[in-house]
């Protein structure tokens, strides 16, 4: 398990607009994964893991193939098929994830709506009113 890509994957797949499918995807395949980025689980064991079907981890998986964010080679085993090996694409997953940081980092919550409420004022309406010595009664 990359604890690396998994972070990766939470902070920047989402941001990158990802569905929420995809996004689960790319966790499961980042807990899979050696730090490098490569992992083998079969389809039916991503399935099972996220109570989702065959046909959309397949399908899902060849979207996020088709964008980049993983590469797949076939396996065999002597005469007969394996699981497919993963490839994550570190430096999209990375890039997509500084970006994130990075739009989180410029936010400026000084002028929010919050930030200028009065808290004596705020629940003058509920009918609550905290005792003068702050403590509990």
């Amino acid at each position: 398990m990359s604890v690396k890509l998994s972070a990766y994957v939470w902070d920047g797949c989402a941001a990158a607009g990802l569905k929420i499918s995809a996004v689960a995807i790319m966790a499961r395949l980042a807990d899979f994964s050696s730090d490098e980025g490569l992992c083998w689980p079969s389809i039916a064991t991503i399935a099972r893991q996220l109570g989702a079907g065959e046909s959309t981890v397949r399908t899902t998986l060849g979207k996020l193939e088709a964008d980049g964010w993983v590469s797949s080679t076939q396996r065999r085993k002597g005469n007969r098929n394996t699981s497919n090996m993963y490839q994550l694409n570190i430096a999209k997953l990375r890039a997509a994830a500084e970006a994130s940081d990075s739009d989180t980092s410029k936010s400026d919550t000084s002028n929010s709506d919050r930030s200028k409420s009065d808290a004596s004022k705020s629940n003058t309406n509920t009918g609550f009113h905290p005792p003068e010595s702050g403590g509990i009664r």
